[in-house]
């Protein structure tokens, strides 16, 4: 039995049996061990969001198989939390509510759940806000706040879609920090989409670079280096350019795709 997250030879097709089926992802094969750090790199429309959704169970792949600790993924699961971009908190709830809604839904103590929702808090940094409404934070507050609510459910593989593309550059660093202490002591297993070459070379034990539409892997660079990392190390620029050398081509194919659609 494979341990950890295994993605084997999956395609997906959107609207495939409409007039203009939309290829997302092709035979696309990676696996993802435990407690690794791996993030997608790709350029617009090549499907490295689409590959979240399937992992998540959100969406069926339309061939191939997706598997988690050798058991196959067919639907959500609280072992495998989905961070979108935008934070996506109810905001109706507060801060406290909202990190504990699903252990409300699980049924748990409403002691132990206190208890629960007060460490996670500080483990994010939110300790003081508990109380507030989402509106009355800043981006980066509500980032961390819907990563509290997805570490409450321990989840043994985070699944994160671009989480700090609408945040400053200040933030967005803090953000990324703040993500590998708490990746760090969770020891899950963590999946990134981005479009960022520093934030990938910052973050990743590996990055996966995939080709314009249909997602296909075209390369996988390890990154055997200590954190938190110097990006003006001359190991990481050379690291840089070699994304964005890989990258250059795809980009400019994803544009003509754009342009012809």
């Amino acid at each position: 039995m494979t341990l950890g997250l295994s993605i084997s030879n999956v395609s997906k097709v959107w609207n495939p049996d409409g007039p203009e089926p939309m290829p997302a992802v092709q035979n696309l094969t990676l696996d993802v061990a435990l407690g690794e750090f791996v993030v997608l790199l790709g350029p617009s429309g090549c499907g490295k969001s689409s590959l979240l959704y399937i992992v998540a169970g959100l969406e069926d792949a339309t061939g191939g198989s997706v598997t988690f600790d050798g058991l196959p993924i067919t639907k959500p699961s609280p072992e495998r939390s989905l961070i979108f971009q935008e934070a996506s908190l109810f905001p109706w709830l507060s801060v406290r509510d909202n990190v504990g809604f699903g252990l409300t839904i699980k049924g748990m103590a409403p002691e132990k759940r206190t208890k629960r929702i007060d460490a996670l808090l500080r483990q994010v940094g939110l300790g003081g806000v508990g109380d507030r409404r989402p509106h009355e934070l800043s981006g980066g507050m509500r980032q961390r706040a819907a990563l509290a609510r997805a570490l409450a459910m321990d989840p043994k593989v985070l699944l994160m879609d671009e989480p700090f593309a609408a945040l400053d550059i200040q933030t967005r660093a803090r953000m990324q920090d703040h993500l590998l202490d708490i990746w760090q002591s969770s020891g899950a297993s963590v999946l990134l989409v981005t479009h960022s070459i520093e934030e990938a070379l910052a973050l990743a034990d590996r990055i996966i670079v995939f080709t314009a539409r249909p997602g296909q892997i075209k390369d996988e660079i390890k990154i055997d280096m200590p954190r938190p990392r110097d990006r003006y190390a001359p190991e990481m620029i050379e690291l840089a350019k070699r994304c964005e050398a890989l990258l250059d081509e795809e980009v400019t194919k994803a544009f003509k795709q754009q342009e012809l659609s």
